[in-house]
């Protein structure tokens, strides 16, 4: 049904995310560059990273991802495609890297503790949602440490880039233009 009564008392209120931890850091910051050689990341190594738990079935994208990635990793020798995070797809994922020939250019980090650092780690999030996301935090959160976002076009996904919106949204599933969008990122 409808809704009924004065639709301008409606307001819409969002998550907020702590912009005294998720905030731009120096790229010499003493915790950032840890975290990147712990992470096994070189200062030459630009790096893209998917942020969330990966279960199945079919996790946030990291497959669709993976794909992305290896279409553009001859074209970007730099590049580094990192999946932080946990879950049940470990297995099939650490495959697909092995498939798509990216050993030593992708792999899983371990859980990440301190996602402000772990943001500021990162070059570029991806965020290939495939499911349902009402109002995905680690878009705001990588918006709000100055990080450049792709990111699909999905639910309440648009709504949080309109925020930064310092990126590009692509076609859920979409891998020819995460790939191209990632491309024009680097």
């Amino acid at each position: 049904p409808p809704l009924r009564g004065d639709l301008s008392k409606i307001h819409v209120i969002y998550g907020g995310i702590d912009t005294d931890r998720f905030r731009p850091r120096a790229a010499d910051d003493a915790q950032v560059q840890s975290l990147r050689r712990e992470w096994g990341l070189a200062p030459e190594h630009y790096a893209f990273g998917v942020v969330g738990g990966y279960d199945r079935p079919r996790g946030k994208g990291q497959r669709e991802f993976l794909a992305a990635a290896a279409r553009i990793h001859t074209e970007v020798p730099n590049a580094r495609f990192l999946i932080v995070g946990r879950g049940t797809l470990a297995d099939q994922l650490r495959a697909d890297i092995q498939r798509f020939k990216l050993t030593g250019k992708a792999w899983l980090t371990p859980f990440c503790a301190d996602m402000a650092v772990g943001m500021n780690a990162l070059d570029c999030l991806v965020h290939p949602q495939i499911g349902t996301e009402a109002l995905p935090s680690v878009v705001c959160e990588a918006f709000a440490s100055g990080k450049p976002v792709i990111a699909s076009a999905l639910d309440g996904i648009p709504e949080a880039f309109a925020v930064g919106g310092y990126g590009q949204l692509v076609r859920p599933e979409s891998v020819d233009e995460l790939s191209h969008s990632m491309l024009a990122v680097v």
